[in-house]
């Protein structure tokens, strides 16, 4: 067997070239093993990240969803409030810095519960039925 590259006394050019081929096939088994590991990895990636875009399109739609609804009542809680100019619901504030969903979705939860408090408070809001 060919250990420095040299071929062994005695060696026949046909026993070095079948040494040679050997060593070539064994490599290029490795190689395929090897990629086929690779793209194994890489379609489980490429899976989780395209269940992930999913949820991610999902959680969106639900937002808005979500966005629209506070939305419109608070434009109920404040109906009666005729001296107050109501817009359209505003674009999304792109200047925001990121931070996690649940966050934001807090933020708006918490914010549609002070205006009810602040209504309640001033005796502003108006049950139904009342």
């Amino acid at each position: 067997m060919i250990e420095d590259g040299a071929p062994a006394p005695g060696v026949s050019a046909v026993e070095r070239y079948k040494e040679v081929v050997a060593l070539a096939d064994t490599a290029v088994g490795r190689m395929r093993a090897r990629d086929g590991e690779r793209v194994a990895e890489l379609l489980a990636a490429l899976a989780a990240s395209q269940d992930r875009v999913a949820a991610l399109v999902e959680q969106e739609g639900l937002t808005r969803v979500g966005v629209r609804l506070l939305w419109e009542a608070a434009l109920e809680a404040l109906w009666e409030e005729r001296w107050l100019q109501m817009k359209p619901l505003p674009d999304p504030d792109e200047t925001v810095p990121p931070r996690a969903q649940r966050d934001y979705l807090t933020a708006m939860d918490v914010a549609f519960q002070a205006l009810e408090d602040t209504l309640q408070k001033r005796g502003l809001l108006r049950r139904k039925g009342h």
